[in-house]
């Protein structure tokens, strides 16, 4: 299943400890209370020879039983292609399929819908042999015309009548994704299942990159693709009153969704793959996930034995102690996944523009100081990270020292500059940069304007507000003001996407591709990327530095040669860490944890455990 990369506004979790325990016992009976056991789902009939479906390794299982899981955040859409949230994208994944899949057991993208492919000998012409007899969860035939009309969604153009410019006619994170020096794919049908797609340039990253765009049925969306209805197709209200509109071809498919409540997936009868005894997956009869309202919830819905993983995030480190309690209680497993690869990070606000009524997003004598290096090194040095890894995290996270953390060594780059706690750092780099202490001890700029500002935050995690309120405390011992305002998460996003109208915030980031590869965190890394969280979309580098990671970013793409490319993402995290458009927290330590009762469980080197979660199955005596 596709992880797309997607901010979140996962800090890693708190919970309180035991004093939540017993308050929370009676709270999840009355969420669970209405839950009642599903009818039986239908797992479709075996596969016939006609159909190439794909044959799992693992041993055969048994059907029936729900796979629970909780979880805090809700879906915005089920389009994937609108412009969201990560839990946005994961509600699409369970009941689409991408061409190809990334297998975390052996590192490597193999076959989904597409059985095989081919690289020409440019290094552009991408020729993908799909699965026939594939059916999607309604029965009609999967075809080329279906990848086709997927990448017209993508990649369908209109002309800007202020510029003249071409631009998407559907703004969408995979239009940036896959356009080269403002060209695009080009693709064409061969046969009903024979797709060529061809970069225009060489792109090394490309299979990668392509376990993003999740396949979408074109004999259901056609009309809007048409009528230019397209973003505003399968809603979360379309979930709540017709959730059979929400076609797919993968391992589930929606059915049924109440908002604050929980969102009700059933095995899909007509899923491409099956076992080696010519069952086909999933072996559960639904997977439930289960909405609360807070992170402290969650977890003891777990620890109590009332779920059946903790996954996404895991176990924050701070918990580990009172949950491995219910370890043999409850009869779960909590495994150590090392380091987390995704990343935490502030940042200021740098877009220079102005709104519509000719305001500037960020006020000018503000921007100056956010906008000098010097000023974020300084806020760099005086953050006591180490301090919060041991005070908020119990010593089991550290310092993250580069933009692609440690938790991902294969592209990590160690010898960038590091920034340790040093406040006598920090006032020099101040005080080389014009600021000055008033008699209070208030830090001001060459004008006289006390340095403060707001920093904006998703509001509903304990874990953030101690990492910010430790943040706001080690800025007031340099004289300046911060003060945290919290937000419901979808305007945390607004306003870093849309309205620009904050001055530093908070976000986490994570991606299995840009773990894989750290391309695929391009939108992120190059100045034109809708997620250049500081100023995105730049139209032309705002900055020399910037433009140098655009230059190295397109020297990455154009060898296919490993080494060299993981010299050039060194180079590029050794400008960030120069630079420090983002500000690093820290990198919390990974547990994740699954109930014993699960056969076909696959412990990945990294990512989620519950990535094979169409092979998992339950005895009949234990299922729900």
């Amino acid at each position: 299943m596709s992880r797309p990369p997607r901010p979140s506004s996962y800090p890693g979790r708190r919970h309180g400890g035991l004093k939540y325990w017993r308050a929370g016992l009676t709270l999840a009976g009355l969420l669970l209370a209405g839950c009642k056991p599903p009818p039986t789902s239908s797992h479709g009939v075996k596969p016939g020879q006609e159909e190439e479906v794909e044959v799992s390794k693992t041993p055969p299982g048994k059907y029936g039983g729900s796979f629970v899981v909780v979880d805090v955040d809700e879906p915005k859409t089920f389009n994937y292609l609108v412009p969201s949230d990560l839990s946005s994208n994961q509600a699409a994944t369970y009941f689409l399929s991408p061409l190809v899949n990334y297998d975390p057991m052996t590192a490597s993208m193999i076959p989904a819908l597409a059985k095989s492919w081919e690289i020409g000998g440019d290094n552009k012409t991408y020729t993908f042999h799909l699965r026939k007899g594939v059916l999607w969860s309604d029965g009609a035939p999967f075809n080329a015309d279906d990848v086709v009309f997927t990448l017209d969604c993508i990649f369908a153009q209109t002309v800007n009548p202020k510029t003249g410019e071409k631009e998407p006619k559907f703004p969408n994170e995979m239009y940036d994704q896959f356009s080269y020096n403002d060209d695009i794919l080009h693709y064409r049908k061969l046969d009903d299942y024979t797709v060529e797609i061809i970069t225009p340039m060489v792109y090394s990253p490309f299979i990668n990159d392509l376990n993003n765009i999740l396949i979408l049925p074109k004999h259901k969306l056609e009309f809007s693709l048409k009528d230019g209805s397209f973003m505003k197709q399968w809603s979360t209200q379309t979930a709540i009153d017709h959730p059979e509109e929400l076609v797919g071809t993968g391992p589930f498919v929606v059915k049924s969704y109440k908002p604050a409540e929980r969102i009700v997936y059933a095995a899909n009868p007509h899923y491409w793959r099956a076992d080696s005894a010519g069952q086909r997956l999933p072996y559960v009869d639904y997977f439930i996930i289960q909405k609360v309202a807070t992170p402290e919830i969650e977890m003891m819905l777990f620890a109590t034995g009332q779920s059946d993983a903790a996954w996404n995030p895991g176990i924050p480190g701070t918990d580990l102690a009172w949950v491995r309690k219910g370890e043999k209680i409850y009869d779960f497993s909590i495994h150590d996944m090392g380091p987390l690869p995704d990343s935490l990070f502030y940042w200021f606000n740098l877009n220079p523009d102005k709104n519509k009524s000719g305001k500037p997003y960020v006020e000018p004598y503000k921007l100056a100081w956010f906008a000098d290096k010097r000023f974020r090194q300084a806020v760099m040095y005086g953050f006591d990270r180490e301090g919060v890894c041991k005070g908020v995290y119990f010593g089991l996270a550290e310092p993250e020292k580069s933009v692609i953390s440690q938790g991902n060594p294969h592209w990590f780059n160690p010898d960038v500059r590091q920034y340790g706690y040093d406040p006598a750092k920090s006032r020099e780099l101040l005080q080389e940069a014009g600021f000055t202490w008033d008699a209070a001890g208030d830090l001001q700029d060459k004008d006289g304007h006390k340095v403060e500002f707001e920093l904006t935050l998703a509001e509903g995690s304990r874990r953030l507000t101690d990492l910010s309120t430790a943040f706001e405390q080690n800025m007031k011992a340099l004289g300046i003001k911060v003060k945290q305002v919290y937000v419901d998460f979808s305007l945390v996003l607004q306003k870093t996407t849309n309205t620009f109208d904050y001055e530093m915030t908070f976000i986490g980031w994570g991606s299995p591709q840009g773990e894989t590869d750290p391309s695929g965190n391009k939108n992120l890394f190059r100045s034109n990327g809708q997620m250049h969280q500081w100023h995105p979309v730049e139209k032309t580098p705002d900055t020399p530095w910037e433009k140098q990671i655009d230059d190295l970013m397109n020297d990455s793409e154009r060898t296919f040669d490993q080494a060299e490319r993981k010299k050039i993402f060194g180079q590029i995290q050794e400008i960030f860490a120069e630079e420090l458009p983002l500000l690093y927290v820290v990198t919390p330590h990974q547990y994740q944890a699954i109930r014993n009762k699960w056969q076909n469980v696959r412990v990945p080197p990294s990512g989620p455990i519950i990535w094979n979660l169409e092979e998992l199955w339950i005895e009949p005596a234990k299922q729900k």
